[in-house]
């Protein structure tokens, strides 16, 4: 697998097959979300156990837009639709990867919520 096929299956798996997801990670990958003010999510079971708490239950539609590919880094930009908490969010993304002897050593996304988020949006 060539670097931008070791991050597709990762994002692609994420709450889907999350073994899968996995697998592609190293044991101390280091992962953040700049603008959240957290601090690094170092290791793969810590990133693991942090999501399970704090992500979403599913994901119900990922759209991706561009992946891009050059040396060691993989960049992804898209959107997802998720489930959390019985409700639906939308988060539009930009996902800068790093990949080395087959495994994604760091991964930093930009994420925003969009704004269809605010407020009830269901319909009668």
């Amino acid at each position: 697998m060539d670097n931008k096929q070791i991050a597709k299956q990762f994002f692609e798996n994420l709450f889907v097959d999350n073994d899968k997801a996995y697998e592609v990670l190293s044991d101390d990958v280091r992962v953040n979300w700049p603008g959240f003010g957290m601090d690094d999510i170092v290791g793969k079971e810590n990133l693991y156990n942090f999501l399970s708490n704090d992500g979403p239950e599913k994901v119900l539609k990922l759209q991706i837009n561009n992946v891009i590919g050059e040396g060691d880094v993989v960049i992804a930009d898209g959107n997802i639709l998720t489930e959390r908490h019985g409700k639906q969010e939308t988060s539009h993304f930009a996902d800068v990867y790093t990949v080395r002897d087959g495994k994604i050593t760091s991964l930093v996304s930009y994420m925003v919520f969009g704004k269809e988020n605010e407020g009830d949006t269901e319909t009668e």
